[in-house]
């Protein structure tokens, strides 16, 4: 009877412990079959490919940078500083929402994401295409008009993509 006692006394104050943050992540180059417990970052001028990858946080693309996602799920948002130069998600998941702006080519193909896509201000290629959003579709203010279709939106499909 005390061992029990004395175990609990020694493991209740270990309880209360904080739990180790998560390990984010500076990505340059291919990762592939990987589960990362935090965000990944895309460094200026860098080009990242996440393949059949589980992200527990959100992906974010600096400026100059590149991101290619294939079969991949992110538990957050897609985004990206001003300047990016391409993002492209292919076959995966996104719980959050996809965000691109400023930047140049975008491409979202076969894929579901569970918030909202935003496309504004960029000056490159756009395309949707076969992708389910649970929110909105929006598209504004971009040099060119975006490309796609069927594609099955839950909310509404806003400004250049009125018709995607």
């Amino acid at each position: 009877m005390k061992n029990i006692l004395l175990t609990a006394v020694l493991l209740v104050p270990m309880l209360a412990l904080p739990r180790a943050q998560a390990d984010d992540l500076t990505c340059s180059g291919t990762i592939s079959g990987r589960s990362i417990d935090g965000n990944v970052q895309v460094r200026q001028g860098a080009s990242c490919t996440l393949v059949n990858t589980r992200v527990d946080g959100d992906v974010k693309v600096s400026r100059g940078g590149s991101l290619i996602l294939k079969n991949t799920q992110v538990e957050g948002n897609v985004e990206s500083d001003d300047g990016f130069v391409r993002i492209s998600v292919q076959g995966s998941v996104i719980d959050g929402n996809i965000e691109a702006q400023r930047g140049r080519d975008v491409l979202v193909g076969d894929t579901r994401v569970g918030g909202n896509i935003e496309l504004e201000r960029n000056t490159g290629a756009l395309t949707v295409s076969r992708v389910t959003v649970d929110g909105n579709l929006k598209c504004e203010r971009n040099a060119r008009t975006p490309q796609g279709g069927s594609n099955r939106v839950g909310g509404n499909r806003e400004g250049q993509c009125s018709r995607l």
